[in-house]
């Protein structure tokens, strides 16, 4: 993954795009009204997340933030889909940026734009930068928004996480009211009656690590599901039991509760 440019944006083009996308995505794409933005996944028919991203909706486009080495497969899976409502998807030409905010006025999910210049709030008080040159991704805004619990699905861990396990469901990324999807009976099974006996943890530590590979801690092996850093910072997201403590490991900041009423099963 490329300090320099690990995200892109993909656009979505026609009219039945929406709709199309609504029908495969955990968020309800219907919902998200103009100037806003919302996280939202793609799996497969296992629950498993296939890709990721924060949609963006403006009064004339709707684009999606993703990352970049997921990019290509993504855009495959949902071809079919697309291809059928007569609607197609591509690469925008212009650069994605996450920075570190300045200041605290633009929430998660709020849209700001400046001629092409598109500015979207991010969690760890961070925003995308979309359609402008002159900004640089910054690595230390992405260390910010993994420390606040949010994962990107990279390539090589693809199909590996349900979304329950990357927290979406506390972060606005799933829906529970909307209907039908592609893994959407495994998606509510869990919410309703089960529970994640893994989750994504914040590490800490001062070596790199890659997306994909396994860190070996307190006889466990954890998949590293998202990394970031620089000379002086390396964090990041884990998969790890849910009752994992350690010195180099910290629960998300915020309190997993569950979204839907019902009766978890009783452990005998």
């Amino acid at each position: 993954m490329s300090a320099a440019n690990p995200f892109v944006c993909i656009e979505f083009v026609g009219d039945g795009a929406l709709r199309a996308l609504h029908g495969q995505c955990t968020q309800d794409l219907l919902q998200i009204a103009t100037n806003t933005a919302r996280l939202g996944a793609f799996c497969n028919p296992k629950g498993r997340m296939l890709g990721s991203g924060r949609f963006v909706r403006t009064p004339d486009r709707l684009l999606m933030v993703t990352a970049a080495d997921q990019s290509d497969a993504l855009l495959l899976h949902l071809q079919p889909v697309l291809r059928l409502a007569r609607a197609h998807a591509e690469l925008t030409p212009g650069p994605v940026a996450l920075i570190q905010a300045t200041d605290p006025d633009l929430k998660p999910g709020e849209v700001r734009q400046h001629g092409t210049r598109i500015e979207v709030g991010e969690f760890g008080n961070t925003r995308w930068i979309l359609d402008d040159p002159d900004t640089a991704h910054d690595p230390l805004a992405d260390v910010a928004r993994l420390q606040a619990g949010l994962a990107m699905v990279h390539s090589p861990v693809a199909g590996q996480l349900i979304p329950q396990q990357a927290h979406y469901q506390m972060l606005d990324g799933v829906s529970f009211t909307k209907g039908c999807y592609t893994g959407q009976e495994i998606i509510a099974r869990l919410e309703h009656l089960g529970e994640s006996k893994k989750v994504l943890k914040i590490y800490t530590g001062s070596e790199p690590l890659q997306v994909g590979s396994i860190l070996n801690l307190d006889q466990e092996q954890l998949l590293v599901c998202d990394a970031a850093g620089n000379a002086e910072t390396q964090v990041a997201l884990v998969l790890a039991p849910v009752g994992l403590t350690s010195e180099q490991l910290a629960d998300v900041p915020f309190t997993i509760i569950r979204q839907v009423a019902g009766e978890r099963p009783i452990k005998r």
